[in-house]
């Protein structure tokens, strides 16, 4: 059974070609008018939700909250589909919520593995992971330290669950690398740069993760 995915978009050329490329991994149910799929959407069981960006009858910011306002929704993937590569609109997207913010110039097979590759996560680990202050919900793909949101990147969360759910135990590079970046190559520069970042937003946290060449990666009590 494929999973169910909605596309928003004024644009009927980009509409249609997007309906061309995911058509045969999924079942695609397109939207030009966004009356249309708000009127629609508590009947659907959408897996996840496309939207473009910037559509005359408002943007895709103020239709993904007006999707979060029906309970039905709030915890489905929602992912930002534009021309529009500005580090504001990314940075909007994500903060909201959205599962992922995705260039329309990317090639399609890498459309169809991101929304594939991130429905696999969400749907497989629909759980909570709490840890000394620190709690994951998998749902909605958020962290919380004393209850207040921490603004992670999808592959920063991926790492650290990782790390959490091998506490204490060390993880090796090729577990991390098959574990977040699915075998791909990944250079060492940038493992460390995602566990800087990590680390310099969790610095609230007791925790954080150390880079052993020896051993890999590790999480430690910080030293009072």
């Amino acid at each position: 059974m494929k999973y169910e995915i909605a596309c928003v978009d004024d644009n009927k050329l980009n509409l249609d070609c997007l309906v061309t490329i995911l058509e045969r991994d999924f079942e695609v149910f397109p939207y030009m008018k966004q009356d249309q799929f708000l009127e629609e959407l508590p009947q659907r069981d959408f897996s996840c939700i496309l939207l473009d960006l910037h559509m005359p009858e408002g943007d895709g910011f103020s239709l993904y909250e007006k999707i979060l306002a029906n309970p039905k929704f709030k915890n489905c993937p929602i992912f930002f589909i534009s021309t529009d590569d500005s580090e504001e609109a990314r940075i909007k997207s994500l903060t909201l919520g959205a599962v992922d913010y995705i260039s329309r110039y990317v090639p399609p097979m890498e459309l169809i593995a991101r929304i594939k590759s991130k429905l696999k996560f969400f749907q497989s680990h629909r759980s909570v992971t709490e840890f000394d202050d620190l709690k994951i919900n998998l749902t909605l793909l958020k962290t919380f330290i004393k209850d207040e949101e921490v603004s992670l990147t999808f592959i920063e969360l991926k790492l650290l669950t990782l790390m959490l759910r091998n506490f204490p135990d060390a993880i090796s590079k090729e577990m991390l690398i098959e574990n977040v970046w699915k075998g791909a190559s990944v250079q060492d520069a940038t493992i460390h740069t995602h566990v800087f970042n990590l680390n310099t937003k969790l610095t609230r946290w007791n925790y954080e993760i150390q880079v052993a060449k020896s051993i890999g990666l590790q999480m430690i009590r910080k030293s009072p």
